[in-house]
């Protein structure tokens, strides 16, 4: 996928907008993606992180203005790129050892800085922030065009959007996606709609013919919205 700023998204909570996305990726030897999503939460839906996750951090996050800039292999591996929070005023970075089996996650806030480290269990792993289009896009170039053979990736989520700490989650994806319909602008598409399970929940992603993210459903049992790019329109299941 060239650059393209026509990437835009409302993301959904229970049908009712929570924020706003767009992206540009640039694919030159891997993925360069650049993001902003903005998202308001009330406080009943902020969300706790997993078992897996660093959740030192005390503060819940309902509300933020991210930018994001990172950079990723073909197959979809992070290997670098940070945060910024426009509303907290934090910089969030995700640094790698040698052997990628720890991340240190370092926050700069007003000049303070902080940093912790999450072990990862391998080596291969890309990063998904939640409300972040971008990312689901990435993975699914990469997952596509490079699909592991077991079927099973590995996901750092931030700690954004509520969340207490930075952790990891285990998902399964299988490449053949089935045939759906919807509609973009007023005009009738043709759809491919995939399957990404997770060990308390999935997502039903879906993309057009040429393989660009038109809606992201996530139920992944520790994040409940809808990534819907702005014009789509999706047929009442």
């Amino acid at each position: 996928m060239a650059a393209d700023t026509a990437n835009n998204f409302v993301l959904l909570r229970d049908g009712k907008p929570v924020g706003k996305a767009y992206y540009s990726i640039d694919k030159k030897g891997g993925y360069h993606g650049k993001a902003h999503f903005n998202y308001r939460l009330p406080a009943a839906v902020s969300l706790n992180n997993s078992a897996s996750a660093d959740s030192s951090r005390g503060n819940v996050i309902t509300e933020g203005e991210i930018t994001y800039d990172y950079k990723t292999d073909d197959n979809g591996n992070f290997l670098s790129g940070y945060f910024q929070n426009g509303v907290t005023q934090t910089i969030t970075s995700l640094q790698m050892d040698k052997a990628r089996t720890t991340v240190t996650i370092g926050e700069n806030q007003a000049g303070v800085s902080a940093s912790k480290s999450l072990t990862m269990p391998g080596a291969d792993y890309g990063v998904m922030p939640d409300y972040d289009p971008s990312s689901v896009q990435v993975f699914l170039n990469a997952a596509l065009a490079h699909p592991h053979a077991d079927g099973k990736y590995t996901m750092i989520v931030p700690g954004l959007a509520g969340r207490g700490g930075t952790g990891y989650v285990y998902i399964a994806f299988k490449p053949e996606g089935s045939d759906a319909n919807g509609s973009l602008d007023g005009k009738p598409i043709a759809l491919k709609h995939y399957m990404v399970q997770y060990l308390k929940g999935h997502a039903d992603l879906y993309t057009d013919a040429d393989g660009n993210l038109m809606e992201a459903d996530m139920e992944t049992g520790t994040l409940t919205a809808n990534y819907v790019r702005v014009k789509f329109l999706l047929p009442a299941k």
